[in-house]
């Protein structure tokens, strides 16, 4: 008598609860205003790029198109060429990788299946700085060659020359194969099989079924990871200017750094833009069309076929050698000359330009987890679909080579602090400076354009898993505002937030380009001073924070491949 009389109100309180929680969904989802915040985000993360199509249009009417005229044919051939080389090697490495880690049993396979995913922890330009290291005339290779023919200059012997666009094209392909190996990897996990079995079982050979089977099925994977390496070398600065490369984002650092012709580099900044959006319209087609083709067709997982022993060494041999390529090279580089150049002046070189990425890199990552938190919410399931096309658009900031954001962040903050400056004088009769151009502030502007799409995307994924049940249950129970938000919403999303802040705070210690443009006069970052010295035929001296780099960018990689399902 006393549990059924006790837990009739418990199901009467429980349908109460049930029944304010649905009206305040109700009440929620109805009558949507205007999404006034999502278009302020969009004009504020897209800033640079509107200034810079502007001041495009203004120097294309104004006449000052001569520069861009001149220069864009060259830019736009080399670019195109190293997208080509590049996207053909990463596209034909990381399909055959990711094919026989996923299709085959060999020695070291469960090892190698994560450990192919190392390079991405390597920047671009520490990838080139290490390569021509080891290659140039003055490097461990050609020294051995020279002392087992007996040479003594180059006239006396060939050596492909490292510093060539050939070079670039080898030395990104090794470095950015990683993404095209891990979108094919996670597609042949997702495939059943039955597939493979029934071409086998009509009698084609394992060569046949990779070609007229694997290969046509797993073509919207390669166009995707091969459209983020093309991506990557389109972002890219240190390398390809370190090879001679010139490629458009060198042509727009050299055209404003050496030139001071901001017209001409908006014009080819635009320019850039426009390749973005084409590759990224690539890319969601690509993606779209592979719906298709993710679900697996039946429960049968994916079959790892014994090889022979001499096909199976072969298949680790030439993995083996893509780890090393990608990642063992460079890191092996970086360690040697780190413990050969480590001096009081390099330590404490290193020391205080990681200080100042170390702060850099938590301000950045809170500001850009803050906002990107905000972006979620705006997008939540239940806002309008404007809201949710102008937050996609204000995350697009990542696709947009730092160049880019930078050049289009100098003028407009430039003339923020000279109204700012007059306001001042007019009231006061002090002029503060330069408060947004010259400071952290602007640093920390582009950071948030930069990698806004990864606290979004992270934040967006863990809000939409963990729904909106227990945010309705707090208002029900009388928390609302900031009390909500402190005591139940961040909680909650404690993991995720996590995660994308340090998502963010990897990505700063490895941003070059933008940092090199908007850093106030005397701050040095790991990624500045590793530039800087290199640059100067310095390297060995920037060896050392180059490694901080490598071993912090190892952070993300590790925690993927640790959290991500292997087949057994």
């Amino acid at each position: 008598m006393n549990s059924s009389s006790t837990r009739a109100p418990r199901t009467r309180r429980a349908a109460i609860v049930t029944t304010a929680i649905e009206h305040q969904k109700s009440k929620t989802g109805s009558g949507r205003p205007l999404p006034v915040a999502a278009y302020l985000l969009v004009l504020i993360m897209g800033l640079p790029i509107l200034w810079l199509g502007w001041a495009a249009i203004g120097a294309a009417l104004g006449g000052d198109n001569g520069l861009a005229a001149n220069m864009l044919p060259t830019a736009l051939r080399e670019t195109a060429v190293l997208m080509l080389w590049v996207g053909a090697i990463t596209g034909v490495l990381g399909l055959l990788s990711a094919w026989l880690v996923t299709h085959f049993d060999f020695p070291g396979r469960r090892v190698l299946e994560w450990a192919l995913i190392l390079p991405l922890a390597v920047p671009t330009y520490l990838a080139a700085y290490c390569y021509v290291e080891f290659l140039d005339f003055t490097g461990p290779v050609q020294q051995l060659v020279r002392f087992l023919t007996g040479a003594t200059t180059l006239q006396d012997y060939w050596f492909p020359t490292i510093k060539s666009p050939s070079g670039a094209a080898f030395v990104l392909s090794m470095v950015l194969y990683p993404y095209v190996y891990a979108a094919c990897r996670t597609f042949f996990l997702m495939q059943s099989a039955s597939i493979d079995s029934a071409a086998r079982t009509l009698g084609a050979s394992g060569w046949r079924t990779f070609f007229t089977v694997t290969l046509p099925l797993s073509r919207p994977a390669i166009v995707v990871g091969v459209t983020l390496a093309m991506m990557e070398v389109v972002n890219d600065l240190g390398a390809v200017q370190y090879f001679g490369v010139n490629s458009l984002t060198a042509v727009i650092y050299t055209t404003w750094i050496n030139r001071s012709n901001f017209g001409g580099a908006a014009q080819l900044a635009v320019t850039i833009v426009l390749v973005i959006a084409l590759l990224i319209f690539t890319e969601q087609r690509a993606r779209r069309n592979r719906v298709y083709s993710t679900h697996r067709d039946s429960t049968v997982p994916p079959a790892h076929l014994k090889l022979s022993t001499g096909l199976g060494w072969l298949a680790t041999t030439f993995c083996t050698a893509l780890l090393l390529a990608g990642f063992g090279l460079p890191f092996a580089e970086l360690t040697w000359l780190a413990s050969r150049s480590i001096t009081p002046e390099t330590l404490a070189m290193t020391a205080a330009a990681a200080v100042t990425t170390l702060e850099l890199a938590l301000a950045g990552a809170l500001v850009a987890v803050g906002i990107g938190l905000l972006a979620a919410k705006l997008s939540a399931p239940r806002a309008s679909r404007s809201a949710k096309g102008a937050v996609r658009l204000a995350a697009l900031g990542y696709a947009i080579p730092g160049t880019v954001l930078a050049l289009g962040l100098l003028q407009p903050l430039g003339q923020a602090d000279l109204w700012i400056n007059r306001l001042t004088m007019a009231l006061a009769e002090w002029r503060p400076g330069l408060i947004l151009s010259g400071s952290v502030a602007a640093l920390l502007y582009v950071y948030a354009i930069r990698f806004l799409a990864l606290s979004h995307s992270t934040l967006d994924a863990a809000m939409r898993k963990r729904g909106d049940t227990m945010l309705d249950a707090g208002r029900v129970l009388g928390v609302k505002g900031f009390a909500l938000l402190w005591r139940v919403d961040l909680p909650t999303l404690s993991p995720a937030l996590l995660a994308a802040g340090t998502l963010v705070f990897v990505e700063i210690v490895k941003e070059l380009p933008a940092t090199l443009l908007l850093r106030p006069l005397g701050v040095e970052t790991l990624a500045t001073l590793v530039y800087a010295r290199a640059n100067v035929s310095l390297f060995a001296e920037a060896s050392l924070p180059a490694l901080g780099i490598v071993v912090v960018g190892l952070i993300p990689v590790l925690l993927s491949t640790h959290f991500s399902q292997r087949p057994s």
